[in-house]
């Protein structure tokens, strides 16, 4: 019942007000491949079964007299692994092109081996070689990332500050106030689609946009450690007009754009390393700092 209290307190921590939402952006955790969960606890596994695979599943929020749309069609952001020690890693994935020239990628049935990255059709668009996608570190507050915690940020290599931070215009503003420098999810319209193109997928819940590998290095005896899995807002994409974060969706088979739009509700999920069985109590501290902390931020 805790660990399930801890992700809910993430979700709050994360987004605005839930009324406002039209799509939720679900992180879960697996060690197999088949069962998912928001939270997952390490106890002594040896170094070979220490990866955790990441899900990123995007879902229509029914509400706000809006109608429902035929299928996802856009979301630009940049995920975040906080609690990140410096052995920590984010296996190697595919981080340039589109789904036509390999930016995208199909899931096989062992998921632990790759490839990682965009599921196709959600790289509809994506970065070249001189801006792929990197895990960039912030470690003690560099790139104006918050002071008191180590992180893992995906976006792309020349988008070097913390999410929400630089020139809020001209180009500079890339880097990182306008969220464009994030993961690009996109796919393309129903009637966009070339043969050359993976098929439009349509549907609203739980649908797969993205999909990476984290290695966790141990810790000493006798000690705990929790890392949070999110996805900020201030990293979304940003609304030129109304500075809102937010995610598209099409309208109907006409909609070539992804006319509905709107804000993005996050799900987090959470890593316990509990390496000894008398470190519950440990655990319950570290959570409890956690809560303290996102309240006074």
């Amino acid at each position: 019942m805790k660990r399930r209290c801890l992700s809910a307190l993430c979700v709050s921590m994360l987004s605005g007000s839930v009324a406002a939402q039209t799509t939720k952006l679900d992180i879960q955790l697996s060690l197999d491949g088949v069962s998912w969960s928001d939270n997952i606890e390490f106890g002594l596994l040896p170094p070979e079964h220490r990866t955790v695979l990441v899900r990123y599943l995007v879902s229509w929020q029914p509400g706000g007299g809006v109608s429902n749309p035929v299928g996802f069609a856009s979301l630009t952001f940049q995920p975040v692994i906080e609690g990140a020690l410096d052995g920590d890693s984010v296996l190697p994935f595919v981080a340039q092109g589109n789904n036509r020239n390999g930016g995208g990628i199909d899931l096989d049935a062992n998921q632990f081996d790759g490839p990682f990255g965009r599921i196709k059709p959600f790289a509809a668009t994506g970065p070249s070689g001189a801006r792929s996608y990197v895990a960039h570190r912030h470690t003690n507050g560099a790139g104006g990332a918050p002071v008191g915690s180590n992180y893992l940020r995906i976006a792309r290599n020349d988008i070097t500050r913390w999410v929400g931070q630089g020139p809020t215009t001209g180009s500079a503003a890339a880097n990182n106030f306008n969220g464009a420098g994030g993961v690009a999810c996109v796919q393309r319209s129903s009637g966009n689609v070339a043969p050359t193109d993976p098929p439009f997928q349509s549907g609203t819940t739980e649908i797969n946009i993205l999909q990476i590998a984290v290695s966790i290095v141990g810790i000493p005896a006798d000690t705990v450690r929790g890392i949070l899995l999110s996805a900020p807002p201030e990293g979304m994409s940003r609304n030129a007009s109304s500075g809102a974060r937010e995610a598209s969706w099409f309208r109907d088979g006409a909609d070539n754009s992804g006319a509905i739009k709107g804000a993005v509700l996050v799900d987090g999920a959470f890593i316990f390393e509990t390496p000894t069985p008398g470190s519950a109590l440990l655990m319950g501290v570290w959570s409890a700092s956690l809560i303290r902390r996102r309240q006074r931020g």
